[in-house]
């Protein structure tokens, strides 16, 4: 089943990349096939919130970002009418909460400490809305369990990858970088000088960050289907 995910992925990686093994909870910056800083990462949820399997480019590194909440956050599960009953709390989270005339409730929580987007985020669109970024809550990190976010990847020592990237990518020097990151102000920084492809893949066996070949949980439960459909009957395709 994991030799079988890994046809999923390019045959040429790239010589330098970042790859994320969900089930594993660690990232790696890979540079010419060596691995040269590895992270730990909290990762999505089981269920609706799981961490989609991906292949991507950083288009920027985000110093200081905003977060536009999510709906699903907002309506889903009723944060932006919290916050319009209470100002206050609002105003003291950093959250900026607007209602149009329809009714509907957009809620962008600012630059700060208490951002949930932390400190630094890797700009990688895509449909899902999944990226890399910092946290707030940087003791969750020293869980051995950390499936714990709405699916995007949170970062350990983020900021120290994103100053990484800025430089390799970005064509900052490391004190112009340092200098943006402690600004407090929003900044993009964009990967012009070279491209780096993102990997979050999902692998329940795998060489671990220590070089270890070894087993992980599979916290989403897909080995089984994925097992199963190697044995069922091929399906005609006539179209």
């Amino acid at each position: 089943a994991n030799m079988d995910r890994w046809r999923w992925l390019p045959r040429d990686l790239g010589k330098q990349y970042l790859i994320t093994n969900v089930p594993e909870m660690q990232l790696r910056l890979t540079v010419n096939n060596k691995i040269i800083r590895t992270y730990r990462t909290i990762v999505g949820k089981p269920g609706k919130t799981a961490t989609p399997q991906l292949a991507e480019i950083v288009e920027g590194v985000i110093f200081n970002p905003t977060w536009t909440v999510p709906q699903s956050i907002v309506k889903g599960e009723g944060l932006g009418a919290r916050l319009l009953a209470s100002p206050a709390s609002a105003k003291a989270q950093g959250y900026k909460v607007t209602r149009g005339a329809d009714g509907y409730v957009s809620v962008v929580q600012q630059p700060g400490p208490t951002n949930s987007l932390g400190l630094v985020k890797l700009d990688m669109p895509n449909p899902h809305a999944i990226f890399l970024h910092d946290t707030p809550s940087r003791n969750l990190f020293n869980q051995d369990a950390r499936a714990l976010s709405h699916g995007c990847v949170r970062t350990d020592r983020a900021k120290e990858l994103a100053i990484a990237l800025a430089i390799i990518g970005g064509g900052k020097t490391a004190d112009e970088a340092a200098e943006i990151s402690d600004s407090g102000k929003y900044t993009k920084v964009p990967m012009a000088s070279r491209q780096m492809p993102v990997y979050i893949g999902y692998f329940t066996m795998a060489t671990s960050i220590d070089g270890l070949m070894r087993s992980f949980t599979d916290i989403y439960g897909r080995d089984t289907p994925v097992i199963a459909s190697f044995t069922a009957p091929r399906q005609l395709k006539t179209n």
